[in-house]
């Protein structure tokens, strides 16, 4: 809600107020392909587009202000559930006598290809990646 409050404060001054929480990791930064999730009025959003896709792409316009940050928050509770699935996968496949790096790699080529399960295999194993995004992934998550 501190969006929402921003933009009351804001608007009792003639300022417009667009939430803009952004979605990627350090390579997406790097390429300037974060994903934002834009939250205010269209003119607002609109005289804010330049500078957003300065460094993102895409720019989503997704609703009024504060709905950038929930987009984001729900965005987050889904790779956070990925994460825990791919998690459980790689523990079935131990029971079932499968290297961890074996599976990893072969799953990103079926179906059950997803953005987490690539930066799972990227890393190596579900525990180094957890390791890795845990705490970013869940002060997300603490939210909802």
């Amino acid at each position: 809600r501190t969006a929402e409050a921003l933009a009351e404060r804001g608007a009792a001054r003639g300022i417009a107020v667009v939430d803009a929480p952004v979605s990627g990791g350090p390579h997406d930064i790097a390429a300037g392909t974060v994903t934002v999730f834009a939250g205010g009025d269209d003119d607002a959003v609109a005289s804010a587009r330049e500078v957003l896709t300065s460094y993102a792409d895409p720019v989503l316009h997704v609703g009024p202000v504060g709905a950038g940050q929930r987009v984001k928050l729900v965005n987050n509770a889904l790779f956070a559930a990925q994460i825990g699935a791919v998690a459980e996968g790689v523990r079935l496949g131990d029971r079932l006598g499968i290297d961890e790096a074996t599976l990893l790699t072969a799953l990103t080529h079926g179906s059950a290809a997803s953005r987490a399960l690539g930066g799972i295999a990227a890393t190596g194993s579900a525990d180094a990646f957890i390791a890795r995004v845990g705490e970013f992934i869940g002060k997300d998550v603490a939210e909802v």
